[in-house]
């Protein structure tokens, strides 16, 4: 039970930027990677495991831990969820190898799965009557406009200070998370009546409703090429702006981040409105072109050309996936939206960490721009599989 939520906005102020804090937190890496590999020699094997072994924990504490904090209450849950992400941040201020990268890869994944499910619950919770649809664009927008802010920080800092940026842009986000979590634990709780059934709630539930099981294939090949792009986004193209698109400060890897992640969530919520089945070509279509722009852009080694076309793939993600997760939810009864993202969310998940564990090992083979552009190019083909069947599925249903 909740709690009726007359309550000041500094609380639901202190939730969303909590909530954008520790997605924050998951963006600062990227622009270092560079650094990582110039500096200790980090393999990009390694670079990409770490996004691939990021991902698992966050999938697992999604799936598993989704619904704890109506269980345990939403302090419970989200207070740890920061301080591990402090925890994981001190990790990674120590990595001059694989190994810190990936353990801090690794706790930084669970810090966001627990925060996404609880500080995103406790959005929800305190956010002010007078503006129902804030909730929505806090929770939707924290997780790529986070990694974005995450990403521009740590990129301004390597510029600035590039020796001391590695081990300082993750102290201070450490302090900001430990402050955070502060702040959050002296919130009013807003679950007074905690569910009983903790351990019982910890069991994954994936399912897939009657109704979408013929739309599920498609619309899911659809939203994980957008996941498979934004993992190739921050693993490897802060790399790419320094050997194949002729950048030789720092920052523009972190610009490469930063513009897609950005693009995305504002496309997403300007289309909002757009009847589904043109919003879902429409943004597919966009994202064809974006991604065959990093194609163009490899292939000329222009960062200008990089950069629009991100923001132009950045853009049709944000629609395209907006569009295919509704297609989904229309047709899935309320009381199993969450088993139905979950299916969603495992197999996007997964699909980014087999892309990105299968690039990784690709380019010590064959060289990071080639690589870059098949990943660019099967992107394209799943887009257009996955958008050209789910118009007609849903035009069939």
């Amino acid at each position: 039970m909740l709690r009726a939520r007359s309550r000041p906005a500094t609380t639901f102020t202190t939730a969303s930027v909590s909530l954008v804090a520790v997605c924050a937190a998951a963006g600062v890496p990227a622009p270092l990677y560079v650094v990582y590999q110039q500096t200790y020699g980090v393999s990009t094997v390694a670079l990409t495991g770490a996004f691939a072994i990021y991902i698992l924990p966050l999938l697992a504490a999604l799936l598993c831990c989704g619904s704890l904090s109506d269980h345990l209450g939403r302090r419970r849950v989200a207070v740890p969820a920061l301080l591990v992400g402090a925890g994981a941040c001190l990790v990674l201020a120590t990595v001059d190898s694989a190994a810190p990268l990936i353990v801090g890869r690794a706790a930084q994944g669970l810090s966001v799965g627990l925060a996404l499910s609880a500080l995103g619950a406790f959005v929800v919770d305190l956010a002010p009557p007078s503006r129902p649809g804030l909730a929505g664009a806090v929770t939707s927008g924290a997780p790529p406009g986070g990694i974005a802010i995450g990403a521009l920080a740590s990129g301004a800092a390597v510029q600035l200070a590039p020796e001391r940026a590695p081990v300082l842009s993750f102290v201070v986000t450490a302090a900001l998370l430990t402050l955070a979590a502060v702040a959050v634990g002296v919130l009013p709780e807003t679950v007074t009546q905690r569910k009983p059934g903790a351990l019982r709630s910890l069991r994954p539930e994936v399912a897939v409703p009657a109704a979408a099981r013929a739309v599920f294939p498609v619309v899911c090949v659809l939203v994980a090429a957008t996941y498979v792009l934004g993992g190739f986004t921050q693993a490897l193209a802060p790399s790419l702006a320094v050997s194949v698109l002729g950048r030789t400060d720092l920052f523009g890897g972190a610009l490469t981040v930063a513009v897609f992640h950005l693009a995305g969530p504002v496309a997403g919520l300007t289309a909002s409105r757009w009847r589904t089945a043109p919003a879902l070509a429409g943004g597919a279509a966009v994202l064809v072109a974006g991604t065959g722009g990093f194609i163009v852009a490899i292939a000329v080694g222009s960062f200008a050309v990089y950069l629009g076309a991100a923001v132009v793939a950045g853009a049709g993600f944000g629609v395209a996936f907006a569009a295919a997760m509704r297609i989904l939810l229309e047709r899935s009864p309320a009381g199993v939206h969450a088993a139905t993202l979950a299916a969603v969310y495992l197999f996007c998940y997964l699909a980014a960490a087999v892309s990105s564990l299968l690039a990784g090992a690709a380019v010590e083979v064959w060289g990071l721009a080639p690589v870059a552009s098949v990943l660019c190019g099967l992107v394209i083909v799943m887009v257009a599989a996955g958008a050209t069947g789910s118009v007609l599925r849903t035009r069939a249903t």
